[in-house]
């Protein structure tokens, strides 16, 4: 069950333009790679790099270091990373991107949750709504048309 609700704990949270160019240490960030970013990294994460998604590890003055969770290129193709620290030039991204909860977004979840809860919770109270058929009546067993073969004999006693 936990496993299910997964899907919809992600579509509680956005990335929303940061508005600094330094996000603090440990946020979550979307990275949105400029032209010159594209030409620059296209040998560590091949041509058409778009957007690089990670956690910041820290920051120098024209650097960002980036434990690096998944890339996706202009083309939509996304990329599974395992967490790799990767150095980035400041110049190579245009936009920062930081992970926010969406008020929005937990509201229709949460509605859709509850929803399909009081419906599954009411059709278990309620049995499925109606009673299975009485089994019909047995059918009387047929009488005997057995008809005796056989003399009786009676005996006389004098």
């Amino acid at each position: 069950m936990s496993l299910a609700l997964l899907p919809g704990l992600q579509a509680c949270y956005g990335y929303v333009p940061l508005v600094t160019q330094s996000p603090p240490k440990g946020e979550l960030v979307e990275l949105q790679i400029t032209d010159r970013g594209r030409v620059g990294l296209s040998d560590r994460f091949g041509p058409g790099l778009d957007v690089i998604a990670g956690r910041v590890e820290s920051q120098q003055a024209n650097d960002l270091v980036i434990d690096v969770y998944r890339v996706r290129h202009i083309t939509g193709e996304s990329t599974q990373w395992s967490g790799e620290s990767v150095r980035l030039d400041r110049g190579f991204v245009g936009l920062v991107k930081t992970r926010r909860i969406s008020p929005l977004r937990t509201t229709a979840i949460a509605v859709a949750a509850g929803t399909v809860l009081a419906l599954t919770a009411g059709r278990a109270l309620t049995g499925g709504g109606k009673d299975p058929k009485d089994p019909p009546d047995p059918i009387e067993p047929p009488t005997s048309t057995r008809i005796p073969i056989g003399i009786r004999i009676r005996m006389m006693t004098p």
